[in-house]
């Protein structure tokens, strides 16, 4: 039998659950502004840095897991560094923001990795499935979606001719304004992870069919993850 929760253990569940539904609200706004982007270039780093600094806060604040905090602070901060100096690389000096294109992704990607590991530890300490518990399971997802967008826009920035040029917007050249490209790279991003399509890469090019090929296995074992997590929890509560 499980101890009944103290005044102190509700109320931190009660905002741990709130912090669960911010992180699903500024995920799904972050990824429903893109066509804004196509207008607002500079609103794509926005809504990024945006989105660490409620991941570091938010998973960190009365979150039931305890290890890597440095981890993701430090990988947070970074990404935010990072995405200002490639920003203001990508308007002022192009050459050296593709040179730190590389580290751009390796940050975002290392960081948005630990939040969605870290969703996953938290999700399987909570005590019961609720609504908010599958609003935490549901920004973890987009999150995977998300970091996805950063993996195929890389791709683009270092090898533009590794994308089908009929997936872009009309009128945009991707190395006159590769800022321009990424709300594409999000809808081919989430197309992959949901299966559905494959339409962003070459034919013949081997890195993004690859990169959607990732994309794809990774948010399939992330709903697998939680779906095992939902079928325990059912299996441990019948048994009761």
């Amino acid at each position: 039998m499980r101890k009944p929760f103290t005044p102190e253990e509700k109320q931190r569940i009660r905002r741990r659950h709130r912090g669960y539904a911010v992180q699903l609200t500024v995920v799904t706004v972050a990824v429903l502004v893109q066509p804004l982007a196509l207008n607002w270039p500079l609103l794509t780093s926005f809504n990024s840095i945006i989105l660490a600094v409620v991941m570091m806060l938010l998973l960190t604040r009365n979150s039931a897991v305890r290890a890597h905090r440095r981890w993701l602070y430090g990988l947070g901060t970074g990404a935010i560094v990072v995405e200002v100096i490639w920003l203001v690389g990508m308007v002022h000096l192009p050459n050296l923001a593709k040179h730190l294109t590389l580290m751009h992704l390796l940050l975002w990607a290392l960081f948005i990795g630990l939040v969605i590991v870290r969703k996953v530890r938290s999700l399987m300490l909570e005590p019961y499935v609720t609504v908010y518990v599958l609003m935490g399971a549901c920004a973890g997802y987009l999150l995977i979606g998300y970091a996805g967008a950063f993996l195929l826009h890389s791709l683009m920035i270092w090898h533009p001719a590794a994308v089908d040029p009929a997936y872009l917007p009309a009128d945009i050249d991707p190395r006159a304004d590769p800022l321009k490209v990424f709300p594409a790279m999000v809808t081919a991003s989430f197309e992959a992870l949901t299966t559905l399509s494959n339409g962003v890469s070459r034919p013949g090019e081997l890195g993004s069919r690859i990169s959607c090929l990732t994309i794809a296995i990774v948010g399939q074992l992330y709903v697998a993850m939680l779906i095992g997590l939902i079928l325990g929890r059912f299996h441990q509560t019948a048994r009761r």
